[in-house]
């Protein structure tokens, strides 16, 4: 009976030879990325890993950025790390006098309702370059260029 296992582990090791090479092996980055709580972080951590083993993919890259910009403001699903802030220029202003709620839609097709007065004292005004920021509580908030203060905002669409 050992003889046969013996037997059987030799053609298992000649059939199923254990090949590795420096490539096919985990780096020692990838396997640091496997600490990390966060998702996004995580996912961010594996792609520079990666990036940095095989090579960065250009296009690749412009398209993640495109993906992170599209989805700026939108509630928070696995798709990835999200950005910091946004620059566009305001394309349109709707001020509903009735209901005293103000709707900025951006030069790049997004919509976003103002929430509170806040600080900011200046109108927005078509062609006002905004930068909306993902606030310390989780929010977002909008500043006109060149102007202080801000108010808080939420993405409709």
């Amino acid at each position: 009976m050992a003889a046969a296992s013996v037997g059987l582990a030799a053609i298992c090791t000649l059939a199923f030879p254990a090949v590795t090479s420096a490539q096919d092996a985990p780096s020692e980055a990838l396997l640091d990325c496997r600490a990390i709580g966060s998702d996004d972080e995580r996912l961010e951590c594996y792609d520079r890993a990666l990036d940095t083993q095989y090579g960065v993919d250009e296009e690749l890259q412009e398209k993640r950025q495109q993906y992170r910009r599209e989805r700026f403001g939108l509630p928070v699903d696995s798709s990835g790390s999200r950005m910091a802030e946004l620059t566009a220029t305001i394309a349109a202003v709707d001020a509903n006098l009735r209901t005293g709620q103000t709707t900025i839609a951006l030069d790049n097709g997004q919509v976003w309702q103002v929430l509170s007065s806040g600080g900011l004292r200046a109108r927005f005004r078509v062609g006002s370059e905004v930068t909306i920021s993902e606030s310390a509580t989780g929010g977002y908030r909008v500043r006109i260029a060149e102007k202080t203060g801000f108010k808080g905002v939420t993405r409709i669409r």
